[in-house]
């Protein structure tokens, strides 16, 4: 049985190495204190993470795509935990093919998303506006709200909330009391992913922005006209920003299953 399954650990462990070959290529880069992107570096320091800190291209690129980020996780966090919580309780003949329209942008290229934002926001005036890219993320980020939140919902006794308001609270208190504490972990899940979805973006930002740089727009750019090892040091801090940040999501997702489990 072993030896039957050795070919499959064995392509297991190439596939493995083959995803994170440019990791370990691309951190010692960013450590290295020469003018040019070399592999192996000649000499290693912190020259391209300081001027990372210090460019103010850089620092306005990443602020930018904060403040997107943020409020795209948020909107999406928001309407998809009501969406969820309604079509949960409105059970109807509509109810799945809602779900399926909410869970589309993540079956939907990126590339026909951001082709048909980009020309209702032309249509209406409000191309390279911050405000219409964290519409644009939100709704990208909105499939993992609806199946991490959905998952946890369905996972909730209804009887707990039914029990709130035997016991006198009111529609609102026996949500907040009941169903919400449960909820909570998968909703924080949830808005750390939608979060980094939207952070990572490249393709609608690229489309709906043109006098402002997000990161990914940045990062995109400086490939195309000036190579330099600052690139390396700010896709090493990507990295590890949000492996750990997914690391905190997926342990926040665990602990909502097993709160629902017990």
């Amino acid at each position: 049985m072993q030896e039957r399954n050795l070919p499959l650990a064995l392509f297991y462990v190439l596939v493995v190495i083959f995803l994170f070959f440019p990791i370990l290529i691309v951190v010692p880069i960013s450590f290295s204190n020469g003018r040019f992107l070399s592999f192996p570096p000649e000499e290693f320091g912190l020259r391209w993470y300081i001027n990372y800190f210090n460019e103010p291209v850089w620092m306005a690129a990443t602020f930018r795509s904060l403040r997107v980020a943020l409020g795209a996780s948020i909107l999406a966090t928001f309407v998809g935990t009501l969406s969820v919580i309604g079509l949960g309780r409105k059970r109807s003949k509509t109810s799945g093919a809602l779900t399926a329209l909410f869970v589309a942008p993540a079956i939907v290229p990126n590339i026909i998303v951001a082709l048909g934002v980009f020309i209702l926001a032309v249509r209406m005036g409000v191309s390279d506006n911050e405000l219409t890219l964290i519409c644009a993320h939100a709704a990208i980020g909105l499939p993992f709200v609806v199946l991490m939140v959905g998952s946890a919902y369905r996972q909730i006794d209804p009887t707990l909330e039914r029990a709130a308001r035997i016991m006198g609270a009111g529609p609102l208190r026996a949500f907040l009391t009941a169903t919400l504490p449960p909820l909570t972990p998968a909703i924080l899940s949830a808005g750390i992913f939608a979060f980094f979805v939207s952070f990572d973006e490249l393709i609608i930002s690229l489309f709906l922005m043109s006098s402002a740089e997000t990161l990914p727009m940045r990062i995109w750019n400086d490939l195309r006209f000036e190579i330099n090892p600052t690139i390396a040091a700010v896709s090493v801090f990507f990295v590890v920003v949000t492996t750990l940040a997914m690391t905190i999501a997926e342990l926040l997702r665990r602990r909502a299953e097993k709160n629902n489990a017990a």
